[in-house]
């Protein structure tokens, strides 16, 4: 590290140092939003396949049923 030659260079060296550390958390900060919202796109998509794989297995059960009853019934 950089020796300190007065106060107003270390002044300067710690307003430099804020300045990283609020960059460095936007720029966290932005990561994670990205992150976070990539993970709900993704579960939104296996929730609405998974929904519609269990609609359509409904309703194949009930055009089953429906034509063994009609073949029982015969």
């Amino acid at each position: 590290m950089k020796q300190v030659k007065n106060m107003r260079e270390l002044e300067l060296m710690k307003e430099n140092l804020e300045y990283r550390q609020k960059l460095n958390e936007k720029q966290l900060l932005g990561s994670s939003v990205g992150i976070i919202n990539n993970f709900t796109d993704g579960l939104k998509d296996w929730a609405f396949e998974f929904g519609t794989h269990l609609f359509l297995d409904l309703i194949r059960n009930r055009k089953n049923r429906a034509h063994e009853t009609e073949e029982e019934d015969e």
